[in-house]
């Protein structure tokens, strides 16, 4: 697919006889950028922006895929959780879904608003979802280039929740080996494709972005599941054996929710209170340490802005032209699955700026402004900076312009402002690859001729097709196989929009893609460099 205003995968709803929402895609007319189109400009900087990939081991026995059920719109429990996302029934298709997505990018050689060449793809954290170094070794490949494949434990049998046979048969998952009547399927109006489970984990050859690449650091790239620190016993946990199926019968649900959040401490529910099931170890799904992200992209094809001499710090910053990138790494290391900024980095970040004076100044991190509210560290530890001390500081400096992040899942926009009422700079969050509606955007910056700062962005979505009821799955099977890793990312977002917890309540499916102010367009701020 290429690129254009006409990037929006829309969606209506029909409902089936159980009165469940039943999602399908359609494809429709896109949407041209919001606000004042500039006149003569000049291109500074253009990007394509990636946010959010989750490459998932989809089998790893560290995962609480059954904590997810308690949000299910036909649980009693729903009224008290709004959601989970533990799981997600295309979780077993995410590489496919980067895949797409890479191919997509390599069709972007320059922005669509101000047609300079693509500068750099910058990846705005949560590159993997279980803090494993399988995942890690998988997203290397994907964005290098080479054969790759989900396969994890067993070389030949599916040891997760997507298998769908006697030892994993659970209505409350996506098994799409199984009978039609099964409750997700009849339900929420997923599609039956035989052996899809073993399909999703076979090799492929991944392209690779043709693009420079530079990574930000997210909370799942580092912590499990994105919310608890590393240490041995969840080390040998994902390593080993035993897979956790279930809670213990007489656990405390709520005493479980209560100690898995997102402000640290952020501990695992005990492994004594969890059901479990056997499963093929595998010494790859060892947890990712900080210096395991510092090598692998310090060792890899491109030049990226990372340093191997400083391996345990993710954060950096990279001039294009007078543009200058500061990647932030907002992961609070101690636990909990929102942001901060530890303090020695807070301070290197007073330090760029005040440095940066000729410079027009774009933060990237994963995490938001808003979402920097973890101020757990253990005693001992200098307090991290929240968002209060973050934008005073960034409103010191009249030449930061932008902020870009992930982490929500979704499509928005918004001005920072300062005290006075005037625009301090604009902030952009990208949507994810996991959930619904899988897109990207590029994010140009242009200067007038007539003191101002303007920022052109569009979204874009991957390569996969966009499947409908007159277009399914079935039409991408050769020989009982579907051969093309795209076609399977097509399924990932069909699934994405099918998701039966996103129909309603504070997830849905329209927050997620946002309004179409949030997907399209051009933002103006003075020009703070600008001289008569």
């Amino acid at each position: 697919m290429t690129l254009s205003h006409e990037v929006k995968i829309g969606f209506k709803r029909s409902f089936n006889d159980e009165g469940f929402a039943r999602t399908k895609l359609e494809t429709h007319d896109g949407e041209a950028p919001l606000g004042e189109v500039p006149g003569q400009f000049e291109s500074l900087a253009a990007f394509i922006h990636l946010s959010d990939l989750h490459v998932c081991d989809s089998q790893s026995p560290a995962r609480l895929e059954f904590l997810d059920r308690y949000a299910d719109p036909d649980f009693e429990t729903r009224k008290d959780i709004d959601y989970v996302g533990t799981y997600r029934a295309q979780e077993f298709l995410s590489l496919q879904v980067v895949e797409a997505m890479v191919q997509a990018a390599n069709r972007i050689t320059h922005g669509p608003l101000g047609h300079r060449k693509v500068d750099a793809v910058f990846l705005t954290g949560d590159v993997i979802d279980n803090g494993q170094f399988n995942e890690l070794t998988w997203y290397k490949r994907l964005m290098e280039g080479g054969p790759v494949s989900s396969a994890s434990g067993s070389s030949s049998n599916v040891e997760g929740v997507q298998a769908g046979d006697d030892v994993w048969d659970d209505e409350h998952f996506y098994q799409p080996n199984a009978d039609p009547t099964q409750r997700v399927l009849l339900k929420f109006g997923l599609p039956s494709v035989a052996s899809l489970a073993e399909i999703a984990q076979a090799e492929f050859i991944a392209t690779g972005l043709k693009h420079p690449w530079l990574a930000i650091h997210g909370n799942h790239d580092a912590l499990l599941q994105g919310v608890a620190a590393p240490n041995q016993e969840l080390n040998d946990l994902a390593t080993g054996d035993l897979k956790l199926s279930g809670l213990a019968e007489g656990t405390d649900l709520r005493k479980v929710f209560a100690e898995f959040t997102e402000v640290g401490p952020a501990v695992y529910p005990p492994l004594s209170s969890m059901d479990t099931k056997p499963v093929t170890p595998d010494a790859n799904r060892r947890l990712v340490e900080i210096e395991d992200w510092v090598n692998i992209h310090t060792t890899c094809s491109h030049d990226h802005g990372l340093t191997k001499a400083l391996p345990t710090q993710a954060h950096f910053y990279r001039d294009f032209g007078q543009v200058r990138l500061i990647a932030l790494d907002t992961v609070n290391h101690f636990g909990g699955w929102q942001g901060c900024i530890h303090r020695p980095q807070f301070e290197w970040l007073k330090q760029v700026l005040d440095d940066s004076n000729d410079k027009y100044v774009v933060l990237t991190s994963h995490h938001p402004l808003q979402d920097l509210f973890n101020d757990y560290v253990p005693e001992g530890e200098a307090a991290p900076a929240l968002t209060a001390e973050v934008q005073e500081l960034l409103l010191q400096h009249e030449n930061v312009v932008l902020w870009v992040a992930g982490h929500v899942h979704d499509h928005n926009i918004s001005p920072v402002m300062r005290e006075n009422g005037e625009l301090g700079f604009w902030q952009i969050r990208t949507t994810s690859h996991i959930d619904w509606p899988q897109q990207g955007r590029t994010v140009e910056i242009l200067r007038t001729d007539n003191g101002h700062i303007v920022i052109g962005t569009v979204v874009l979505d991957h390569a996969g097709p966009a499947l409908t009821d007159n277009n399914c799955v079935q039409d991408f099977v050769v020989d009982g196989r579907i051969e093309s890793p795209v076609a399977l990312a097509g399924l990932s977002r069909y699934l994405a929009a099918n998701d039966w917890q996103r129909f309603e309540g504070s997830q849905r499916l329209e927050v997620l893609e946002g309004q179409p102010e949030d997907r399209n367009a051009w933002l103006w701020i003075k020009d703070p460099l600008y001289s008569h």
